[in-house]
């Protein structure tokens, strides 16, 4: 169970003058995450009730230079593997068990799999790993996974897993109701689990889950039956869950009707889904109700 520190309230993706990447401290990496933003110009295909976003707020470009992409990273790298990084706030509050270098993710304003340089960014990445010796550092893709089947997004996901990649995609509820509730798109649930199975038959998935209350109505008993329904089917259908983290909302969003549910409401729902789907190893990720709920 992972609760919330400074460092892991400010998921800011802006980092100095930079476009494209930029650091955080990521519970669920258990560490220092490097941020990699492939949609700058915040591109979504979804718009979730949660999303950290601020769309009103003009985008500083609409390109993706990979040259400039690469640079990006390559300094942060050197900051954190020097600590020059934990010398500047708010990285300085972070615990030393939490000062590695977990993994570099694909993330930021948009769905990533929705940039056609994906597969290329993937490349870049994968060459950085190799030419600092990072092979420990992990590739994560960050996905809503509606475009899973995509040709030019498998290609780029077969050279991430070969590169010790993993796959973090989002399923955020068990019926078509709640889920065009919360994610707020015109991509049926019915899509999305079909990705997700064909996804999950040729790669492991991390299913990522965000349980939250909007506009006072939280998931209730039905629909936790239909949520747990959809990932049997997955599982009974040959898909690879190897985890699946279950999280609330942690920091301010623009939707005032979005908050966060209870911790208690948060382990009676991974207590229910660990009964129901024995062997998938079930993490939680509390919200940080005293900042949210004032």
């Amino acid at each position: 169970m992972s609760s919330l520190t400074p460092a892991h309230l400010d998921h800011s993706r802006i980092w100095r003058e930079f476009d494209f990447c930029y650091p955080v401290i990521s519970r669920r990496s258990k560490g220092l995450s490097l941020g990699v933003n492939l949609n700058p110009k915040k591109v979504c295909n979804f718009d979730c009730v949660y999303c950290e976003v601020d769309k009103k707020k003009p985008s500083r470009r609409s390109d993706v230079d990979l040259g400039q992409l690469e640079s990006e990273l390559r300094a942060l790298i050197k900051l954190a593997t020097s600590g020059e990084l934990f010398e500047v706030r708010p990285f300085s509050a972070t615990k030393m068990e939490a000062r590695r270098l977990n993994d570099f993710a694909f993330s930021g304003d948009g769905e990533p799999t929705m940039a056609t340089e994906f597969p290329q960014a993937v490349g870049r990445l994968a060459g950085i790993k190799r030419s600092l010796g990072l092979t420990d550092v992990k590739l994560v893709l960050i996905t809503n996974a509606t475009r899973l089947q995509d040709s030019h997004v498998i290609g780029g996901i077969d050279a991430m897993m070969e590169n010790n990649g993993e796959i973090w995609a989002k399923l955020d509820g068990g019926s078509e109701a709640r889920c065009r509730a919360v994610n707020r798109s015109a991509i049926s649930l019915d899509e999305i689990i079909a990705n997700l199975q064909f996804a999950g038959r040729r790669w492991p998935l991390i299913i990522q889950t965000m349980f939250l209350e909007w506009n006072g109505i939280a998931p209730d008993s039905h629909e936790l039956r239909q949520y747990l329904g959809r990932l049997k089917q997955l599982a009974e259908g040959g898909a690879m869950i190897s985890g699946l983290q279950i999280y609330t909302i942690a920091r301010p969003t623009p939707e005032i009707g979005a908050r966060p549910l209870p911790n208690e409401a948060l382990d009676d729902l991974a207590s229910e889904i660990e009964k129901e789907l024995l062997g998938i190893p079930v993490e939680v990720f509390y919200g940080s109700l005293s900042e949210l709920r004032t």
